[in-house]
C-alpha cells in the first residue's frame, strides 16, 4: 500500500469512527428509554391509555407552545451573542445552532458533543471560529451562572423538601429507602464548581497552583484521572478563556443582563413542564393550580437537575425516569406508584426530550449548514483546541473592548476630537507638500529658472517637471 492510499483511508476510517460512536450513543439511548417505558407501562397500560384520552387538550396545546417558546428563548440568546460580531444574523440561523446543539447534547455522554458541534455550524454560517469559540464560552460562562443563581433560591426556598426526598423500592421480601439529600448536595455543588474553581482560579494565583499540582496530582493518585499533564493543559486552556470571555461580557453589561433574563425564562419554560403536564391530566389536587404550586414544580425539577446531572448517561435516560418518580410523588394523586405518575412522566420526558430530540435531529439533517461526515469524530477536547488556536485573537479583542468600555464617556469624546485633530493635521501637510511640487501655469514667465520640458509633459497638464537652466533637471518626478 502506498502513501497515497493510507492518506485516503485514514479520513474514511475517522468517519466510520464517528459515525460508529454516535450509533451506539443512539443505542444506548434507545435501550434505555425502552427500558423505562416497559417498567412504567408495566401492570397498568390501559389505565394510562385512559388517562392519555381524557386529557385536557389546551394543556397540551400549553406544553407544546412552552417547548417552542423554549427552543425560540435559545435561538434568540445565540442571536443576540452573535449580534455583538456582526449585524447580518438572524433569528432562524440561532434557532438552528441551538437544535443542532440540543441533539448532539442530547445522544452523547455528559452532553460533551453539543459546543462542538455548534461551532461547526456557525463557522459554516459565515462566523469566524474564533467569534464561534467565544460565543460558546460565554454562552457557557451565563448558562450555569443562570443555573447557580436557580439552584441557590431553589436551596433558600424548598430546603425542607431536600431533606425530605428519597427513593423506596424492593427487591422480593426486601424494601429500602435511599435518601437523595446526599446526591442533591452533590450535584449542587458541582454545578457551583463548575463556575466556582474556574473563577477562583481566575483571580487567585494560590487557589491556581494549588488545583494544579496538588488537586490534579491528588486525583492521579487516586486513579481518577488518567492523565494528569493533558488534564492540566486543558484546564490551564479553560481558566485562559475563562478570563477573557468573562472581561467581554462584563464590557458589555447590558446585553449580559438581558442574556441572564432570557437564560432564566428558559429555565422556566423547561422545569415548569411536571405542572403542565398534572394540569394536562387533571392529577393534582384542586389548590394545585396556584403560582406558588407552580413554582414548587419548579423547584422540585431544578432537584431533578442537580441528581441527574451526576450520570454521565446520554440525555439522562432511565436515570431521569427513575428520579422523577421519586421527587413528584406528593404532587401528583396516587403517589409515585399511580397511574397519573406515570402518565404525567411519559408526557414530561417526551416533551423536554424525546420529541425535542427527534425535532432536532431533523433540523440537524435537513439544514445546510450543519456538521456533516467530516466532523462527527469530535469530542471536548477538539473544543479545547478550539479555543487554544483562537486564544490570541479573542484576548486582543477582548482587551479592547474592555478598555473601551471603561472610559468615560467624555473621555472618549476626547479620543475621538484627538483623532480627528491629528487627521486634519496630516491632510493639512499633505496638501501642502503637494503644493510645493505644483506650478500653475501663472507662476511661469520668461525669466523664470524653470521652463516646462514639452517633450515630456503636455503644457496642459498641471504637474509639470521643471528643468534649471543653471542647475540641470530638478525634481524630476513622472507619476
Amino acid at each position: 500500500m502506498d502513501k497515497a492510499e493510507i492518506k485516503n483511508e485514514a479520513p474514511a476510517n475517522k468517519k466510520k469512527s464517528g459515525i460508529r460512536r454516535y450509533a451506539v450513543y443512539i443505542g444506548l439511548v434507545l435501550i434505555a428509554t425502552g427500558l423505562s417505558l416497559f417498567l412504567t407501562l408495566k401492570g397498568h397500560s390501559k389505565d394510562i391509555v385512559e388517562a392519555f384520552s381524557n386529557c385536557d387538550g389546551r394543556w397540551i396545546g400549553a406544553i407544546v407552545g412552552v417547548m417552542l417558546f423554549s427552543i425560540l428563548i435559545d435561538g434568540l440568546v445565540i442571536t443576540v451573542f452573535m449580534r455583538l460580531y456582526t449585524r447580518k444574523y438572524y433569528i432562524n440561523q440561532g434557532i438552528a445552532v441551538s437544535m443542532i446543539g440540543t441533539f448532539y447534547s442530547g445522544i452523547t455522554p455528559g452532553a460533551k458533543g453539543g459546543q462542538v458541534m455548534q461551532a461547526y455550524t456557525l463557522k459554516k454560517q459565515g462566523t469566524q471560529i474564533s467569534n464561534a469559540a467565544s460565543l460558546l464560552v460565554m454562552y457557557f460562562i451565563l448558562y450555569h451562572s443562570a443555573l447557580i443563581i436557580f439552584d441557590i433560591v431553589t436551596v433558600i426556598f424548598k430546603a425542607d423538601l431536600m431533606t425530605s426526598m428519597s427513593i423506596t423500592g424492593h427487591i422480593g421480601t426486601w424494601s429500602f429507602t435511599i435518601p437523595l439529600a446526599p446526591l442533591t448536595i452533590i450535584g449542587f455543588a458541582l454545578n457551583v464548581s463548575v463556575i466556582g474553581i474556574l473563577l477562583l482560579m481566575s483571580y487567585s494565583h494560590k487557589m491556581h497552583n494549588f488545583i494544579m499540582h496538588y488537586g490534579v496530582g491528588l486525583l492521579a493518585k487516586l486513579h481518577i484521572l488518567k492523565h494528569p499533564d493533558q488534564t492540566r493543559e486543558s484546564l490551564r486552556i479553560q481558566v485562559e478563556n475563562f478570563k477573557i470571555e468573562l472581561r467581554r461580557l462584563l464590557s458589555n453589561v447590558r446585553v449580559t443582563i438581558l442574556i441572564l433574563v432570557l437564560l432564566f425564562i428558559g429555565l422556566i419554560c423547561k422545569f415548569s413542564i411536571p405542572w403542565f403536564a398534572g394540569m394536562a391530566l387533571n392529577a393534582t389536587s384542586s389548590s394545585a393550580l396556584t403560582v406558588r404550586s407552580f413554582f414548587d414544580v419548579c423547584f422540585m425539577s431544578s432537584y431533578h437537575q442537580m441528581i441527574t446531572g451526576l450520570f454521565p448517561i446520554p440525555g439522562g435516560a432511565g436515570v431521569s425516569e427513575l428520579f422523577f418518580s421519586s421527587l413528584f410523588d406528593t404532587f401528583y394523586l396516587g403517589g409515585a406508584s399511580g397511574v397519573y405518575m406515570s402518565s404525567a412522566l411519559l408526557i414530561w420526558r417526551s416533551a423536554t426530550y424525546y420529541i425535542m430530540v427527534l425535532l432536532a435531529g431533523i433540523v440537524t439533517v435537513l439544514y445546510k449548514a450543519s456538521p456533516k461526515e467530516e466532523t462527527l469524530n469530535v469530542d471536548r477536547k477538539t473544543f479545547v483546541t478550539m479555543q487554544l488556536e483562537t486564544y490570541e485573537e479573542r484576548k486582543r479583542s477582548s482587551d479592547t473592548l474592555y478598555e473601551t468600555s471603561q472610559m468615560s464617556r467624555k473621555e472618549l469624546q476626547n479620543r475621538l476630537k484627538d483623532a480627528l485633530n491629528i487627521k486634519e493635521r496630516m491632510e493639512i501637510k499633505k496638501k501642502e507638500e503637494v503644493k510645493q511640487y505644483q506650478l500653475d501655469d501663472t507662476d511661469l514667465d520668461d525669466n523664470s529658472p524653470f521652463v516646462v520640458d514639452e517633450d515630456i509633459l503636455p503644457r496642459s497638464s498641471k504637474k509639470r517637471n521643471r528643468y534649471s537652466r543653471d542647475e540641470g533637471w530638478r525634481d524630476f518626478n513622472i507619476k
